[in-house]
């Protein structure tokens, strides 16, 4: 078995107008300045720049270095020769050693060592343009500090993650100012693979990678290329390479010794460095929170998600500015929503940031307030948001300029409410006598009497009010609830008229309407994509008319973990209660039907919101439901303290798509994923069959926490995951017990995770795949469903 070993030397310029080791400038006026030191001269003394050492020292201390308490001087021997124009005194500065970075990468906690850092100088770098390489030396000589790793990465996107960390934190301590912190880091790659346990004789170099993306890019590349090599009974050569982003390959630039690395030697006769007390103090007055510590403090002090928290602290002035923000009163959940779907994106747009833009944090608490208000709505909001952006002008001046203001005088609503009804006296009776199909067409009279201008749920309410409307939905789905038993004793599907009559003492309750969803006389394991997105469309038709109290759903068994999990991501935080009502036996056979739907019926009229199970009498969380055993008690709620009812669904909004689009979207998603239960003796190649015929997503069952053989041969997964990897294949795990897929248990779980497989820790499959559905439905593109699959939920354990 092949182990890859992969370590970093990671360069951020450390922006100074002097070289890093006198006081002359880089370059002036295109002539860079030289002095004995510059020039390497004997006996030459060197002056560390004190702005280097702060920075440099400040990077050391808060990746947990041991700092040298007086570094002594080194020559760098392998630093590359120069034109004559410009001088290197090739000198480096060991400052810090065995420091330490966190990384997270599919669920998976890691930690990398740092062998150490220096001060030095760039000495340039390689571009690449209309397929030459040329060097740039317009930084060299700009102090430089370089961060060697230990070999811990096993794959690119580790990497990735580990730069992307370091930008922010280096962003954090604010010592890059006028450019974006990633754009002075670069990076040479290390790259190696050996047979395990050996540790490899030497690494491939891979230079000058310029993005955090072609870092990730170039790795994996160079991982496949010495793999063929060494499958192939070849020797890797050490040697230097560079990628090429055009021909997604890394390719060779110069042969390298097999020991070759840098090489020091220390200067003798030049006094030690010894930190100044402008560096000293710098140290010791260092309390900046970092960004992991502030995630942690978002999550608990302000209740975001974990993706929330991610997205708000990934730049500190988006932290500072959203602090900022909810110190006016505003609420953070809603707050960090707006930020993560519309504000942001408006900075980007116009090419500003938080604090620099005409969107003061005060600006941005009185749209809010005008929103809490209903003053507004969300549609003004926004345009209100972009306005004060564009125009450098106060909220409240807008809104007044443009007649943008909402109706929300109750008495005055009140009003056009009542002359609505008596000017349409057929369109109430229908609604007093049990149809709530007018009640859209009151309220667009009663939008288009105000002018557009009445706040919509305010309308809705007086509405309801006025016409004694209080309503719970019954839908049915058909399934064995609403179904009769044949005269062999096989159940047949139901209709409508079996759950009427079921309901027929409910029903004179003028509360409570029941229809039909259009699917046809069916049993839950015939369910099929459009008839979810026929039950998600009127379900999301009921919650945006306004008329719904509660809602809820008959359905059968077999296919009930799906749609439960399903309307939960999606209607979780609603703000009308979902019941979802299951029976063992059929009305003719027990009492078990009537006695659900009544429990059923009282939940929705009692809660205020969330998605409920009932079935056999016990209400069950919509997530994890598994089927255990055919009775009444078949049902129960996998890895779960206590039944999670509602929470943060997927949605930012309510669901606008039709039908029709839900439909085409969960019937592509279906046809391109597949379920797996791996079992003894799976063959890899069943999958990469699968693959070419269209499938692009895979839900593994695992065995117990997350193994799978990896044995070598026609049954391993590793072959499979490969081939997987490189057509963007993904892969989600969860397990065949009740347990949690995290993939720190067992070498195998590793391979599985090196492939990019995706733990879905304490989530059933059938709660993954129905997060799928509901991702395929909201996601604009691979790469936001992806994000939203990898995004964490609610504590299940």
């Amino acid at each position: 078995m092949l182990k890859s070993y992969i370590f970093l030397e990671v360069r951020v310029l450390l922006l100074s107008g002097v070289k890093a080791f006198c006081p002359c400038t880089y370059q002036a006026d295109g002539v860079p300045q030289s002095c004995p030191v510059c020039r390497g001269e004997t006996g030459a003394i060197p002056q560390l720049n004190p702005l280097a050492a702060q920075k440099a020292y400040t990077i050391a201390r808060s990746l947990g270095c041991t700092l040298i308490p007086a570094p002594r001087y080194e020559k760098n021997t392998t630093t590359p020769e120069l034109p004559p124009t410009y001088h290197l005194s090739q000198l480096s500065l060991k400052i810090g050693t065995d420091g330490f970075m966190d990384i997270v990468f599919h669920r998976r906690k890691k930690r990398i060592r740092i062998t150490e850092i220096r001060i030095e100088e760039d000495a340039g770098r390689l571009t690449h343009s209309g397929g030459e390489t040329r060097m740039d030396y317009s930084t060299a000589g700009m102090p430089s500090l370089r961060i060697r790793t230990e070999a811990d990465f096993e794959i690119g996107e580790e990497a990735e993650v580990f730069l992307s960390d370091l930008r922010c934190r280096i962003q954090y301590l604010e010592l890059i100012s006028g450019v974006p912190v990633e754009s002075v880091i670069r990076c040479n790659a290390h790259v190696a693979l050996a047979p395990y346990p050996e540790y490899p004789r030497s690494f491939v170099k891979l230079r000058n990678l310029n993005s955090f993306n072609f870092v990730r890019k170039a790795i994996n590349v160079e991982l496949s290329r010495q793999e063929e090599i060494i499958t192939n009974g070849g020797t890797v050569l050490p040697e230097s390479r560079l990628w090429n982003e055009t021909k997604n390959a890394t390719e060779s630039f110069q042969k390298r010794k097999q020991e070759a690395k840098a090489r020091f030697v220390a200067l003798e006769g030049i006094p030690p460095y010894t930190p100044g007390p402008e560096v000293l103090q710098v140290l010791e007055n260092l309390t900046v929170e970092l960004p992991e510590s502030r995630r942690n403090r978002f999550i608990e002090q302000y209740g975001l998600s974990l993706p929330l928290a991610e997205f708000i602290c990934d730049e500190k002035s988006r932290a500072d500015y959203f602090e900022a923000v909810t110190a006016l009163g505003v609420e953070p959940r809603d707050l960090a929503q707006w930020m993560s779907s519309y504000i942001v994106k408006e900075f980007r747009r116009l090419g500003t940031t938080p604090f620099e833009s005409a969107l003061t944090p005060e600006r941005l608490a009185s749209i809010f307030k005008m929103l809490r208000e209903k003053r507004i709505h969300g549609g003004i909001a926004k345009q209100t948001i972009t306005a004060v952006l564009e125009e450098k002008k106060d909220p409240e001046a807008i809104i007044g300029e443009r007649g943008w203001e909402q109706l929300t005088d109750k008495e005055i609503i009140s009003t056009i409410v009542d002359k609505v009804i008596q000017d349409n006296p057929q369109e109430v009776r229908r609604v007093r006598e049990g149809d709530a199909r007018p009640i859209r067409f009151l309220t667009g009279r009663i939008m288009r009497e105000s002018g557009g201008l009445a706040e919509p749920t305010l309308v809705k309410e007086i509405l309801k009010e006025k016409l004694s409307v209080s309503l719970v939905y019954v839908l049915s789905m058909g399934g064995a609830i609403s179904g009769k038993t044949s005269e062999d004793g096989t159940v047949e599907s139901g209709d409508e008229r079996i759950l009427r009559e079921l309901l027929s003492d409910k029903i004179r309750d003028s509360r409570i309407r029941f229809e039909s969803i259009q699917v046809g006389r069916i049993l839950s394991e015939e369910i099929i994509p459009s008839d979810w997105a026929a039950l998600i469309t009127t379900i999301s038709e009921r919650i945006n008319s306004g008329t719904a109290n509660g809602i809820v759903v008959a359905h059968g068994t077999d296919t009930l973990p799906y749609t439960a999990a399903l309307l939960y991501w999606l209607f979780a935080d609603a703000g009308v209660p979902i019941v979802l009502a299951a029976s063992s036996t059929s009305p003719d056979r027990s009492p078990e039907a009537a006695q659900t739907m009544g429990k059923a019926i009282q939940l929705a009229m009692e809660k205020e919101r969330g998605v409920y199970v009932v079935y056999g009498g016990t209400v069950l969380s919509p997530l994890n439901l598994k089927f255990e055993r055919i009775g009444s008690d078949g049902f129960r709620n996998w890895n779960m303290r206590s039944p999670i009812f509602s929470g943060s669904s997927l949605l930012t909004g309510p669901l606008e798509a039709d039908q029709y689009v839900i439909t085409q979207l969960l019937e592509e998603a279906v046809n391109s994923m597949c379920i797996i239960k791996i079992y003894p003796g799976l063959r890899s190649d069943y999958l990469t069959v699968l693959m070419d015929q269209g499938v692009r997503t895979f839900f593994l069952e695992l065995y117990d926490t997350g193994t799978a053989g990896f044995r070598e041969g026609p049954y391993s997964l590793r072959r499979a995951l490969t081939i997987g990897r490189k057509k963007q294949v993904r892969f989600y795990c969860t397990s065949q017990q009740e347990g949690l897929v995290d993939f720190s248990g067992y070498s195998t779980s590793r391979e599985l995770w090196k492939e990019g497989a995706v733990p879905m820790g304490a989530y059933t499959t059938e709660s993954v795949v129905a997060r799928y559905l509901a991702a395929s439905i909201i996601a604009d593109s691979d790469e936001e469903r992806a994000e939203l699959m990898e995004q964490a939920g609610p504590e299940l354990l």
